[in-house]
Formats: C-alpha cells, sequence, structure tokens
C-alpha cells in the first residue's frame, strides 16, 4: 500500500491516480519525517496506522497518522500531549506506550508507539486456543486484573472494545495482553463515524443508551460483552446472552458473566477486583467438573440409575446419623449460649429503632450541569437525647477518599475552569418508609426512582440532618501505621429525635487492648445497603467474637458488608464498644495485584476518640464537616486583595460573610488572621480556637492563640505555652517554639533576627523584634523593624498581612503624633520613599518567583533520579537571596548521590551561617565528619566530630557524637532512646553510616533497617536509611 502525497487516502500499489482528490500518484509518501514507512497497517476515517522505522534505528515503532479528516489541530493536539503525559506513568509491562505526539514537515499531525508483535483476534480464534478453558479463563483473568489497576489509579475505560486489548504471545507459549488505554475515546466528541466494533458498542451498551454516569460498573459491562464474544467465537453476535452449552462453562463463571452485563449497574460486581478474584479461584477440576455435568446430563441406562438409587439410600442414612450427632451437638451448645442469646435479643430489639439507613449522593457541577456524580449507602446510629448520631468517616463524606473525584477537581482546575462542590443527604429510621421498587430505577440516576425522600430527615431541608463534625485522618505514615483505620469516624445531628427512640450508650472508658478474646458481639445494620430492603427500613442484626485488639483497631468475625459501616458494635453490657469500619482484604495475585475482601474478618474503630469528640461538640467546639469548597482558593484571595490595599476591616468582614457559606478550614484561618490585622484581637482568638478544635494538629493557631495571650501581657495563662517552649529539633514546628522563645526572652532578639535559614523565618523574626521593641515603647525602632518583615515576607504569606498592618498601624500612630506641619511632611515623604522601595522588592520578587517556578515543579517530579535533582538545586541556589534551605537539600541530595566532596562543601557553607540548633543543622554537623570517616579521613573526622561535640548545645546529639568518639556499643544508646522515634532514627542512621567506615557492611545493614522501622519518611536521616541499604545490597 502507499499514501496519497496530497490527501492521505491510502491506495494499492498498481493505483496512480487517486480517486479521493484525482491527483497523480506514482510514489506514495514514503516518509514522515525521519521516519520511514515500512507498511500501512490500517485506515480509519480519521487516521492511518503504519509501521515505521526512524533512520539509524533498530525498533520499529507504530505510527498514527491523522488524516485532515480528523479535526485534529494545535488545540487537538495539546490535549493529546497532555494525555501522553498522564499515560506515561501506566506501567509498561501492562499499557501499550505512546511515545509523543508531533507535526510533520507537511503540516500533519501523528503519534508515534511501541511496536508490539500482535496475535490476531480473528486468527486466534480461529485456531480454536480459547476454546481450551483453561486458556481462554487465564486470559480474561490477566484482562480484568489490568484494568483494575487502572481503576486504582482513578481511569475507566468504558468505550472498551476488542481493538484496545493487545493480545501477545507470552512465555512458556501463554497468551499475554496489553492494554492500548487513551483517556479520551474520541478526538472530536461530536464524531458520527467511529469504527465498526465501537458503533456497536455505542448501540448497545444500556449505561450509554440510559444516558447513566459512566463509571467503574460501566466498564465491567463492556468486558462481559468481550468475554462472550470471545467464548461464542462470534464477534458480530448481538444477543450477549447465547454462549455455546459446548463450552460447558463452570457455574461461577457463567453467573459472573450474566451478572456482569446486567443492564441495572447495582446488579453487577462492584469492582474489577470481584471479577478478577472470581476468574483466579477457578480451577481445573471445576472445569472439568464442569465438561463431566455437561456429559452426565445425557439420559443414562435404567440400571446404572438403580445402582445410583442404592448409592444415595446409603448416603441418606449416614446423612441422618450424621444429622442426629449434629442437633445432640447443637442443642448441648445452644443450652450454654442461651443466657448470651437472651441478653443480645434484647439488646437488639431495644436498639433496632434507633439504627438508621442513610445515603449521600454528591456532585461536581459546572453551573448547573453535573460533571461527576456519585453515590453511597451505609448505617448511622444515635447516641445522644439531643439528635447526635455516629458513623464513619467514609459514609458521611464518602468524597473525602474519592480518587476519581479529586483527579476530576484538579484537571478543571489547572485548565482554570472551576467547579462547585454539591451534596444532598437523605436518613430514614427503622420501620419507615424509604424504598422504591420502580421498573425505570435501573435506567435512572434520579434519586427519586430508587429512595422515597418525602420521609427523610435530609440535608436541605426540614426535618434536617447535617453532618457536625469529622474526624481528620493521620496524614503521616507513622501515624497511619498506629491507627490503621485512620480515625474512620463522623458525627451527624438531626433537627428532632423521633418519639421512642433510645440513644445507645457508649463505652467511653474501655480499653481496647484489655478486651478479651472471644468476647461476644453484636452488630445491627444494613449489609447489602438497599439491595435487600423491600419498602420500609428493616435493619439486619449479626452476632460474633473479638478475635483480637489493638490500641487503634478491634478484629472480628462478625460479617461486615459494605452497607454495615459506620453500624455500631456492642458488648454484653449493652454498650457501644466500636464503629464498624472496614473488612480485612487479601492480596490476589496478578500483574496489577487484585485486593479480595474477606467480610468475615471485621475491622472495628474503638469508640474511644468518637466518644471524646463528641463531647468537644456538646461542649460548643467547632469541627470541620468535610465539605469540600473548591473555590477556597478564589475567595482568600479576593479577601487579600482588600488587605493589600490596607482596607482591613472590609477584608476581615469579607472573610466573616464568605464563613457563613463555607467552613472550611483554610478559610477560618484567613479569617483569623484579618482579625488580627484589624486590631480584632478576640475575634480572632475564637477563630484561632475554631481552627484548633478542626486540627489539633495545628501548631500555628496554637502560635497565634499564644502570640495572643503574649500581647496581652499574660503568655502564662496561654495553655500551649509548655508545648511551644519545649519544641526543639524532634518536632516539625520547631520554629514557632523558637519564637516563643525569644519573645519570653530566653533567646536574644538581636542575635535572633539574623539566624534565619529562610526568607519566611527572616521576616517572623522581625515581625516578633518589632513586637518586642513595640512593647518596650520604641515606635521609630519597632516600625524599622516591621520595614524589614514586610520586605523580607512573601507576599502569598499570612505573615506579610500581618506585618503589614502592624507597620500601618505604627505609622498611623506616629503621623498622629506630630503637631508640626513640616514633620508630618517629612515623614509622609519618607512613606512614599518606602512604598516606592517596597513596589520594587515585589517586583523583584515576582521575577525571581517567575524563574524558580519551573525549576522547583521539576524538583517535585517523582520521574528524576538523584544527580537531576541535584542539578536543580544548583540552579535554585544561585537565584536565591537567603540560602540556607537550599544549601541544606543539597547536603543530603549530594551525600544521597555519594558526590561526597560536594556533600562536604555545602555543609560547610550551611554550617558557617549563623542559625540556631534545628533538626537540619544537627544532622549536618554530625553528617560531616561521619562523611570524613566514610571517604578514609579518620583523623579528620576525629577532630571534626569533636568539635561538633563542644559547640553543640542539644544533649541527645552531644550523647550521640561522644559515643562515636569512645567507640561505645549499640545497646546503651538504643536503650537511652527508648521509644522516640526521632532518637531512634537519628541513633541508628549515624551508628549504620559510621559502620560503612569501618567496613562493617552486615552491621550498618541491620541499623539502617531499625531506622526504617521508625518509618519517620519526612526525614532526611529516613530517605537516607532507605538509599543507603539499596546501596550497600
Amino acid at each position: 500500500m502507499k499514501l496519497c502525497k496530497t490527501c492521505v487516502q491510502s491506495l494499492s500499489e498498481d493505483i496512480v491516480t487517486c480517486p479521493s482528490c484525482g491527483n497523480e500518484v506514482v510514489e506514495g509518501i514514503e516518509y514522515i519525517d525521519d521516519y520511514r514507512i515500512l507498511e500501512v497497517l490500517h485506515e480509519t476515517h480519521s487516521s492511518i496506522r503504519c509501521r515505521a522505522i526512524k533512520d539509524g534505528a533498530d525498533t520499529p515503532v507504530i505510527i498514527r497518522l491523522f488524516t485532515p479528516r480528523s479535526g485534529v489541530d494545535e488545540t487537538v493536539a495539546a490535549r493529546l500531549k497532555q494525555e501522553l503525559e498522564e499515560l506515561k506513568r501506566l506501567p509498561e509491562a501492562y499499557f501499550v506506550q505512546h511515545y509523543e505526539i508531533k507535526r510533520s514537515s507537511d503540516g500533519l499531525w501523528y503519534r508515534v508507539s511501541e511496536w508490539i508483535n500482535v496475535e490476531s483476534w480473528g486468527v486466534l480464534l480461529a485456531s480454536g486456543r480459547l476454546q481450551d478453558l483453561r486458556v481462554a479463563l487465564d486470559l480474561f483473568y490477566r484482562i480484568a486484573s489490568i484494568l483494575e489497576g487502572l481503576h486504582q489509579i482513578g481511569h475507566i475505560i468504558p468505550h472498551l472494545i476488542l481493538d484496545d486489548i493487545i493480545v501477545i504471545e507470552g512465555e512458556k507459549g501463554m497468551l499475554d495482553v496489553k492494554i492500548d488505554y487513551k483517556l479520551s475515546r474520541f478526538l472530536d466528541t461530536q464524531m458520527d463515524r467511529p469504527g465498526p466494533m465501537l458503533k456497536k458498542l455505542l448501540t448497545c451498551h444500556p449505561d450509554i443508551l440510559n444516558q447513566q454516569p459512566l463509571d467503574i460498573r460501566s466498564d465491567i459491562w463492556s468486558l462481559g460483552k468481550i468475554f462472550v464474544e470471545l467464548l461464542s467465537g462470534d464477534l458480530e453476535t448481538y444477543d450477549l446472552t447465547v454462549i455455546p452449552e459446548e463450552l460447558a462453562l463452570p457455574r461461577e463463571v457463567a453467573t459472573l458473566i450474566k451478572v456482569m452485563l446486567a443492564k441495572d449497574p447495582n446488579l453487577r460486581p462492584r469492582s474489577m477486583a470481584e471479577v478478577a478474584e472470581i476468574l483466579s479461584k477457578v480451577k481445573d477440576e471445576d472445569i472439568e467438573a464442569a465438561k463431566k455435568s455437561r456429559i452426565e446430563s445425557i439420559p443414562v441406562p435404567v440400571k446404572e440409575v438403580r445402582g445410583l438409587k442404592r448409592r444415595i439410600s446409603f448416603l441418606a442414612a449416614a446423612v441422618a446419623v450424621l444429622i442426629i450427632v449434629a442437633g445432640l451437638g447443637w442443642y448441648y451448645f445452644s443450652f450454654k449460649k442461651k443466657d448470651q442469646q437472651a441478653v443480645f435479643l434484647d439488646f437488639a430489639n431495644q436498639y433496632a429503632g434507633s439504627v438508621a439507613f442513610v445515603v449521600v449522593e454528591y456532585h461536581l457541577k459546572k453551573g448547573e450541569k453535573s460533571i461527576y456524580q456519585s453515590r453511597t449507602e451505609g448505617t448511622v446510629f444515635l447516641v445522644s437525647e439531643d439528635g447526635y448520631m455516629l458513623t464513619n468517616r467514609h459514609v458521611a463524606c464518602p468524597w473525602l477518599e474519592d480518587r476519581r473525584l479529586r483527579a476530576i477537581a484538579n484537571r478543571y482546575r489547572l485548565a482554570q475552569r472551576p467547579l462547585r462542590f454539591d451534596y444532598r443527604m437523605f436518613l430514614w429510621f427503622e420501620g419507615e418508609r424509604a424504598f422504591k421498587r420502580l421498573p425505570v430505577s435501573a435506567g435512572s440516576v434520579d434519586l427519586n426512582d430508587a429512595y422515597f425522600l418525602e420521609s427523610a430527615f435530609r440535608s436541605d431541608q426540614p426535618p434536617g440532618v447535617k453532618i457536625a463534625g469529622v474526624a481528620r485522618p493521620p496524614v503521616k505514615t507513622r501515624q497511619q501505621l498506629r491507627s490503621p483505620l485512620k480515625n474512620d469516624f463522623a458525627v451527624l445531628k438531626i433537627d428532632r429525635v423521633p418519639d421512642g427512640l433510645i440513644p445507645l450508650p457508649l463505652d467511653d472508658q474501655m480499653k481496647a487492648p484489655e478486651i478479651q478474646k472471644l468476647s461476644p458481639v453484636m452488630t445491627l445494620g444494613f449489609p447489602l445497603g438497599s439491595q435487600t430492603q423491600e419498602r420500609t427500613v428493616n435493619v439486619s442484626v449479626t452476632t460474633g467474637h473479638v478475635r483480637r485488639s489493638f490500641e487503634n483497631m478491634i478484629q472480628v468475625d462478625t460479617s461486615i458488608y459494605k452497607g454495615n459501616s459506620g453500624g455500631p458494635i456492642i458488648d454484653l453490657g449493652g454498650k457501644v464498644i466500636g464503629i464498624a469500619s472496614a473488612v480485612a482484604v487479601d492480596m490476589a495475585p496478578a500483574p496489577v495485584p487484585v485486593l479480595t475482601l474477606l467480610s468475615d474478618i471485621g475491622m472495628v474503630l474503638p469508640i474511644t476518640k468518637a466518644a471524646a469528640f463528641l463531647k468537644d461538640l456538646k461542649d460548643g467546639q467547632v469541627k470541620w464537616n468535610g465539605v469540600l469548597d473548591l473555590s477556597v482558593k478564589t475567595k482568600i484571595k479576593k479577601i487579600t486583595e482588600l488587605a493589600s490595599q490596607k482596607r482591613w476591616t472590609e477584608a476581615q468582614d469579607r472573610a466573616d460573610k464568605e464563613l457563613e457559606q463555607s467552613f472550611d478550614p483554610l478559610l477560618v484561618m484567613a479569617a483569623g488572621i484579618m482579625h488580627i490585622c484589624a486590631g480584632d484581637d478576640e475575634g480572632a482568638r475564637r477563630l484561632f480556637n475554631q481552627a484548633l478544635s478542626m486540627n489539633d494538629q495545628n501548631d500555628r493557631a496554637k502560635f497565634m492563640l499564644y502570640l495572643s495571650d503574649w500581647m496581652a501581657d499574660q503568655p502564662d495563662q496561654n495553655p500551649h505555652q509548655q508545648e511551644l517552649l519545649s519544641m526543639d529539633w524532634r518536632s516539625p514546628s520547631e520554629f514557632f517554639g523558637h519564637l516563643a522563645r525569644i519573645l519570653e526572652e530566653r533567646v536574644d532578639v538581636t542575635i535572633a533576627t539574623k539566624d534565619g535559614y529562610s526568607e519566611e523565618e527572616i521576616s517572623w523574626l522581625y515581625y516578633v523584634a518589632g513586637l518586642m521593641t513595640e512593647k518596650q515603647g520604641k515606635p521609630i525602632d519597632s516600625e524599622q523593624l516591621m520595614r524589614e518583615a514586610v520586605l523580607a515576607a512573601d507576599r502569598e504569606d499570612w505573615l506579610f498581612f500581618m506585618a503589614l498592618s502592624r507597620l500601618d498601624r505604627i505609622q498611623r500612630q506616629r503621623l498622629a503624633g506630630f503637631k508640626g506641619v513640616e514633620e508630618k511632611a517629612v515623614f509622609q515623604s519618607e512613606l512614599v520613599a518606602f512604598m516606592e522601595s517596597f513596589q520594587q522588592s515585589q517586583t523583584e520578587k515576582a521575577k525571581q518567583k517567575a524563574e524558580l517556578l519551573p525549576l522547583m515543579n521539576r524538583i517535585k517530579q517523582a520521574a528524576i533520579d538523584l544527580g537531576e535533582k541535584q542539578a536543580i538545586l544548583k540552579e535554585i541556589l544561585k537565584k536565591v537571596t537567603t540560602k540556607g534551605n537550599i544549601l541544606a537539600e543539597l547536603v543530603y541530595y549530594s551525600a544521597l548521590n555519594e558526590s561526597w566532596d560536594e556533600a562536604l562543601k555545602y555543609a560547610r557553607s550551611f554550617l558557617e551561617i549563623n542559625g540556631r540548633e534545628n533538626a537540619d543543622r544537627l544532622s549536618i554537623g554530625l553528617l560531616e565528619p561521619e562523611i570524613l570517616y566514610h571517604i578514609g579521613r579518620q583523623e579528620e573526622a576525629m577532630e571534626t566530630l569533636s568539635q561538633f561535640t563542644r559547640r553543640t548545645k542539644d544533649p541527645w546529639y552531644r550523647r550521640i557524637s561522644e559515643s562515636l568518639v569512645m567507640g561505645e556499643k549499640k545497646p546503651i544508646l538504643t536503650d537511652q532512646a527508648g521509644e522516640s522515634p526521632e532518637y531512634l532514627l537519628t541513633v541508628h542512621v549515624a551508628l549504620g553510616f559510621w559502620a560503612e567506615g569501618s567496613k562493617e557492611k552486615e552491621k550498618a545493614i541491620n541499623h539502617y533497617q531499625e531506622a526504617l522501622e521508625t518509618y519517620m519518611d519526612d526525614r532526611f536521616e529516613y530517605q537516607y536509611a532507605r538509599e543507603r541499604i539499596q546501596r550497600l545490597r
């Protein structure tokens, strides 16, 4: 075949005139830029696929040449390039790799992809290989596993057709597959000329025909269709219910395919993992049994039937004996359990009415158009007479764990097309009518078609239900390991409690680790949600036992399913000891690992944290309600625009007005800062307390509350004073502790203003010094220090507005104090000169930020190696004014990359800065002699280590350095470290690196392994230990 040079029409070699454009075609297109066309493979309305090879290359590629009719222009090409970057993150082993999108010298766009020696589906079907069910099911399992991996990272492929699945010959004659995934199926969403396979799918997919939102279950239907086509050997079939009987499918496979092809999405498997799991469990014996069953379904002789009857009679007698024995055993054990069952029977009937079924529907909207929507169901239970109810966070606020929602929101944000978040919640108690069974419900996304909303408590009108507060999940890896259920609870509140309902009592004094094994428990809830309900809500009761317990988790054998989530776990005393939260999962082996839910291994969140959280709410504390505000940054920008113009009161009022509509934690902090700027210290305290109530790890809010008390000359009354003053290198917020010590005059303020490691720190130090001199009655000195704070601060940092407002207040006071006109004129001219200097400074900072932004974005990319990160940091170092933090990073990355001379150079430059003893200074101070020891300069290393010991004030680091000098054994230091993860991390990394210098490889690895067990992966030492183990091995 050849391509017309004018219109790119593909022609056979003997055609000399193009029938499409009429031009003479003697020789077709032989090259596309540097790529020589070897073969034209396939042509569609919009593109032509060719096998090509680049001059000088050994491996061919696939080129998809977009024809003029495709509509691909610069805008579409830019979109395709952006999608291609996203696709590059997918595993190469399971997805077709696309390299680049380019425009040829002839003006045509084309895509370059990897070349794969594919097996034709037609040839494969004709060969009969797929008639071997073992081969077919293994292939199906592999496809489902890969698609599950795709789903886990937030992508779907509802328009899946056979052309998207590339089958290749794997190892040992096995069939393997790759998926040719496209972020957007159509070049033009309005296209009316899809290929035959895609056209067929569009005309029979129920989700597309019924205009339902496309989701994971849409993919499952499409895959079920492919299974039928391959099993039947008919790629043109429209009757998806017909599977040849001679295939004799195992019952579970036949059922799976039928369920996958259900018109109602809710009847299909919940995830591709379930599909893969069922396929993975089909054994060769099952396949043989299905074949045998097929053979045995053929009529057999009467004699054989009589013989079979005799055998059945014998078996029946044996079964009867077993039943009698089992009955006696049951009677014995049931007698023992009689009291226990009676207790649970009483509590079940007493509390069932106080358990409610909840539905949450949420949307991302562009204007009034829904871009994305989802829905979840779960269980809640009443815990107080004033209407408070408990459930899981993932039930009340499912959007917080919806990765696809976050991906869509981020995509629109980057495209500067903001979306709006909206949700509705509906709640029904036991016995209330809640469900409809309309025939149209399968094809409808309207809640009114599935639920009886008139009887519900709801979030959008009376009788009302609202989210009173949700617990914030732990963020750090170490915290997540200690709390595997991630504090998964939320509190709802209803307007009124229906008559006769009894709140479930909470055992808020329980200690989970002390619960005895096999302690009986009961759970109430809705295991399969609305699927197992009639018209009214009917609570399900399940009993079981505690298998084991930990501080933050209880394992039970009570069956827990998705709809149980949020339900109470009740002990024999009738008290709630936990909230049903999750089930254990098993990682099935697959190309992309598949999670299998084990519903009889239930994970329960102990009730203690939820009970304390509830008490805070009852005491009047404000908690975050979990509702997303996707426009919070826009709102804050409007507030800061007013503040930049020194319109402090207007900025404060604007912030308060925004809080009436949104209670986002960022907005609460912004409002608190604006109240400070406007001089409303009492209002600021209220808001900072709210911010701290929402997140008890908010050290900035703690410091602002302390600062407010310090300004009022009562720092000793602040509840956070001692915590701040005791902060040292172990705390990520150590700098706020340093500021508190300056304010308490434990650190010389004149020295402190010179020891900042970054522009932000320098700005804070000038600000605090300005407040102290203002208190001392030195307005001129205070004004100068506040000027320095304003000049050093980043305009997007809250400190900038705090310093600017304080400077504005001081300048107004000074101006009002001048009595003479000439004095005022001189001062006003100084103000004008400062503002000019300030504007020039801001212009220079904006230019510097624009230069640094691409570098900062590049260094965050996970794909770049250590050497490239090191090179980027060198570029950044040249452009920044305050170099402390960048020097520290360069020390770390140089050491990680084993660039020892450079690491030493940057370490010494960093240590020359007159700074405080923070984590970086202590770590780098100890790293310097250890590097010297590692590279064989032992004498210099010991001298440098002795100098570090003499100048270091921190007792732990001095103890480490003294031990290295004296050669003390490991147990002494590690015993002194106790349970402190910071101490354990630093001592094991120090001992490990020192052991490397002594050529004790295994000893070093052991130390690094113990360092990794701290899971403090936000510290440099942790990354260093991980890298050193890899290099040593």
